[in-house]
């Protein structure tokens, strides 16, 4: 199976509208105040917050590959890192489901697509529940909010045992068969037979593993933003730099345009002002964060997808899965 040339297409379509649009937004903050910011932040600045954004990488391919070991699937790790940096690619869809493009290339070696997409599902769900626990850390930056971000924890924890409960497979079937909207008693059945394909992953010990880990690489990715602020010389408190970037990327992942494009990046540049940022600083730094946070993901995805799409061409990949 190669990948569809409309794919490409979409995919080159997408690259091409987010750096008009990125032009557009630095035009807006002013061209000459981002390039400044940008070198303002230095070369330590640089590789402290890519340093970040591979942290954020590493430890979700690190429950990636929890996930397929639990579900039974031995990829030799060269070929698992590859297959899951090369969705990142596809990062800018939208919801990041073009990510499971990484089900293509984890087939040769005996992962099946359901077995993946189970894995993926599970992953998707647990940054979700990741994301809003960062989220909430905004709130911790106001003393009579702080409350907040304990119920938030507390509720994210609660929840995981009600997704492995027996009772919630029947409770979407019933839902299923008493709405009278086709689409959504079809969507509501497909959730039963995803979350039934992944049952073994949605047991407590991966959940929370999942969880736990995803918190991290949220976090730094978050810390990110707040390292950019600060060699900005803007002053913004670490928690709530991190939530920010949390509530701005729920922001656009709501808005189900591919990468959130637009609304991750307005939702940031608003709470940034309303923090005290000046505009021009808030507009460079939100360019500069998705630079070195999504755009820096979907470079490294671009270079595996690109090698891995040689590998198969010249039947390299092949030869390498039979022996």
């Amino acid at each position: 199976m190669t990948l569809p040339d409309n794919v490409i297409r979409k995919l080159i379509v997408c690259i091409v509208l987010s750096a008009a649009f990125y032009g557009a937004w630095a035009v807006f903050g002013g061209i000459d105040e981002v390039l400044a910011a940008a070198g303002s932040i230095g070369w330590a600045g640089w590789a402290i917050i890519l340093g970040l954004s591979l942290l954020n990488y590493l430890l979700r391919f690190v429950r990636w590959d929890y996930y397929l070991r639990h579900l039974d699937c031995s990829v030799p790790p060269l070929a698992n890192l590859s297959a899951y940096l090369a969705g990142f690619g596809f990062t800018t869809t939208p919801g990041k489901v073009g990510e499971a493009i990484r089900s293509i290339y984890l087939k040769p070696h005996g992962v099946s697509y359901m077995q993946s997409l189970a894995a993926f599902f599970v992953e998707r769900f647990a940054d979700m529940l990741a994301m809003i626990v960062v989220a909430s850390l905004a709130a911790y930056a106001f003393a009579d909010m702080r409350w907040l971000v304990i119920v938030t924890l507390l509720v994210t924890l609660a929840f995981v045992p009600l997704v492995h409960s027996r009772r919630l497979p029947v409770w979407l079937e019933q839902r299923a068969a008493q709405t009278e909207s086709e689409k959504i008693a079809g969507g509501l059945r497909h959730l039963v037979s995803t979350m039934g394909a992944s049952s073994l992953l949605l047991r407590s010990m991966p959940l929370y593993v999942g969880l736990f880990l995803g918190l991290i690489a949220w976090f730094a990715e978050g810390y990110a933003l707040y390292v950019v602020l600060d060699r900005m010389g803007a002053d913004v408190p670490v928690l709530l730099a991190a939530g920010i970037y949390g509530i701005s990327i729920i922001a656009g992942v709501v808005s189900f345009v591919p990468g959130g494009l637009g609304g991750t990046e307005l939702v940031m540049g608003s709470l940034l002002v309303l923090s005290g940022v000046d505009a021009p600083l808030a507009v460079s730094a939100v360019i500069i964060c998705r630079v070195a946070t999504l755009w820096f993901a979907v470079a490294i995805g671009l270079v595996f997808l690109t090698g891995l799409e040689w590998q198969r061409a010249s039947g390299t990949l092949v030869q390498q899965d039979i022996e």
